[in-house]
């Protein structure tokens, strides 16, 4: 039996009783989790509302034929209450789990905490959903400390595209109102201020892309 803590990024039933789970977890990083007859009327462990969606658990699991199944689990914290009372909040951690879901593949204690630390986010959700973005960042070993002005950037370094790499994916346009965002809220000096959703957008374009070059 190996147990540990883990954040539920989403959940979803299979067959015709059971429930996957895709989790983040302390120790062992991205897992996916079977969790056998958990619909089912007789079941043996009454696990029904544990694995929803930015559920903090303690999770006993053995690996079986491949799969890691789920032998018990015990909730640490639930947002689900204050997450019906405020519909950015749920957003907020949509995107924080859909960031992991997407570009995370190794196990780190410290994203483990980052994501943990989602959980008391109260107000100031774009910014803080930015700073999320740009601390995942460094805790994969990518520095945005070389993106020094707006333009044209190279994805892979963070520098200003040559003329002859303009057509490439790679090079990507960082207008001034985006830089500014960017180094803003990369000063941990700077406190929590309101963001628009348009702006949000544009650089949740960007960061996708960027982690997605750099984790290629």
């Amino acid at each position: 039996m190996v147990k540990d803590d883990c954040f539920v990024l989403l959940r979803f039933p299979v067959g015709d009783f059971s429930l996957l789970a895709k989790c983040y977890c302390r120790k062992f990083g991205r897992k996916n989790f079977l969790i056998p007859e958990y619909f089912a009327v007789d079941r043996k462990i009454n696990l029904i509302g544990f694995f929803e969606p930015f559920n903090l658990l303690r999770v006993d699991f053995k690996e079986k034929n491949g799969s890691a199944v789920v032998e018990d689990a015990s909730l640490i914290f639930s947002p689900t209450g204050e997450i019906i009372k405020n519909l950015e909040r749920y957003f907020f951690l949509s995107k924080v789990s859909k960031t992991v879901l997407k570009f995370v593949k190794v196990p780190d204690e410290e994203i483990f905490e980052l994501l943990k630390e989602s959980l008391s986010i109260e107000d100031f959700f774009n910014f803080n959903l930015i700073r999320f973005w740009l601390n995942l960042s460094s805790l994969l070993g990518f520095s945005l400390k070389n993106l020094s002005r707006p333009g044209w950037v190279n994805l892979l370094t963070l520098k200003k595209c040559n003329p002859e790499e303009l057509k490439n994916p790679y090079c990507v346009y960082i207008s001034p109102r985006e830089f500014y965002l960017i180094r803003r809220v990369l000063d941990s000096k700077v406190a929590p201020f309101r963001i628009s959703n348009n702006d949000t957008k544009r650089l949740e374009d960007f960061f996708f892309k960027f982690l997605s070059h750099q984790s290629n």
